[in-house]
């Protein structure tokens, strides 16, 4: 059996290759690796919250610092969420059909999304889990009031997200490292959080398939198209 400290490397590696088979399928292929970018910056950033009641993974560097991990795993996980849609359905930018773009309304939003995540996981003491779950869900909420024609989209990214999840998960907390989430997971006493589904804790699937729903309509919102 591998050592823990690959276990967190094993996801992240996982996660990429489903951002292989996303990429290439898409047609935006540019724009999968411009956002997976920036999605990894996040992904390091993203620790400030999580390492502080979600969980404390072993990585490369020690256990509870943030590395390369965080990074694969976020530059893979922005570009599965945005683009698996579009990948699998071929659908491309209808230029036809164009409304204002909100470059500044998106950037609020991120902002907002920032705060949220501060204010209420480490200003309030509330458990990450929760506030990255809401946070994620009244998010995509807004966009669909004000777009609901990302609704349909959006929600089968977050299936198709969440999918891929689940098989990624098992093979990884189950095959692999099956007591990872025992060990180094901050879950097993929070209301349902700590519920586990095939060793899969509840927290990780409501995190990944609320990101894939809000991730998938950045674009369409940002930019104004459908």
């Amino acid at each position: 059996m591998l050592p823990d400290k690959y276990a967190y490397l094993s996801l992240a590696l996982l996660y990429l290759l489903a951002w292989l088979v996303v990429f290439i399928y898409s047609p935006y292929k540019r724009g999968m690796i411009k956002v997976g970018a920036v999605g990894g910056l996040m992904g390091v950033v993203a620790e400030v919250w999580y390492f502080r009641d979600y969980w404390r993974p072993p990585t490369l560097f020690g256990q509870g610092i943030p590395g390369i991990e965080d990074y694969l795993i976020g530059f893979a996980m922005f570009g599965v969420g945005g683009y698996i849609y579009s990948s699998f359905t071929k659908r491309e930018i209808d230029y036809s059909k164009k409304t204002p773009a909100k470059y500044r309304d998106f950037f609020w939003l991120f902002i907002a999304g920032v705060s949220s995540m501060t204010i209420f996981s480490i200003g309030f003491n509330i458990h990450s889990g929760y506030v990255t779950f809401f946070t994620f869900f009244f998010l995509s909420v807004y966009i669909w009031i004000q777009r609901p024609d990302l609704i349909g989209i959006s929600l089968i990214s977050a299936v198709a997200v969440g999918v891929i999840t689940f098989v990624i998960y098992s093979i990884n907390f189950n095959i692999l490292f099956p007591n990872f989430w025992d060990d180094y997971g901050m879950l097993d006493d929070k209301p349902i959080l700590g519920i586990r589904v095939a060793n899969i804790p509840l927290s990780e699937m409501l995190w990944h398939t609320t990101w894939g729903m809000l991730c998938r309509m950045f674009r369409g919102y940002r930019n104004g198209v459908y």
